[in-house]
């Protein structure tokens, strides 16, 4: 996880199978599941405010009947799951045939953070009535704001890691802002 955008957005594809829930998503269709951790965190913080959700993807046709959903854990620094901050929901409806932002808030389960534990974030595809075979994309790491791969999740709470931020001149906006 990273607060710096993309270059450009990063696709991923998740393949579907007839009657099939809760597939992890993919980087390639039938590729290695995908999990995402932010930097060890250097203080220690409690989440319990509203967590937002906005995913934009995508399903190869509307006889898939998948939708995206969302699953926040806690985990240590090496990575092994300590707890669940907000258990696995659908975000929005069935997802369309076009890359569409998908939105959604949670209240999360109040978590205490240690220093040195991570924030793991895993996407997964969800049926939306019986699930079909196909494909389902979902777009990340875009540098436009409401373009493709403008996904994000965003905490109520301040979090400190020691992630270095490059920010190139041209990125600065305002005294306390950037955007890459």
């Amino acid at each position: 996880m990273s607060q710096n955008c993309g270059a450009s957005a990063v696709t991923t594809t998740t393949t579907t199978v007839s009657s099939g829930t809760n597939i992890t998503i993919t980087a390639t269709a039938g590729g290695q599941a995908l999990s995402w951790f932010s930097e060890p965190l250097t203080t220690a913080v409690t989440i319990s405010g509203t967590i937002t959700l906005n995913i934009r993807c995508r399903e190869s046709a509307n006889t898939v009947n998948s939708g995206i959903a969302l699953l926040i854990e806690r985990a240590n620094n090496a990575g092994t799951v300590q707890s669940t901050v907000s258990a696995r929901a659908v975000i929005g409806a069935e997802a369309g045939t076009a890359e569409a932002t998908r939105t959604a808030t949670r209240t999360p389960t109040s978590t205490a953070f240690s220093a040195g534990d991570r924030i793991k974030v895993t996407l997964s595809v969800i049926n939306v009535g019986t699930m079909g075979a196909g494909t389902f994309n979902t777009y990340h790491d875009g540098p436009a704001t409401n373009g493709s791969g403008d996904s994000y999740v965003t905490f109520t709470e301040d979090f400190v890691t020691d992630d270095i931020v490059d920010v190139p001149v041209y990125g600065i906006y305002g005294s306390n802002g950037y955007k890459g």
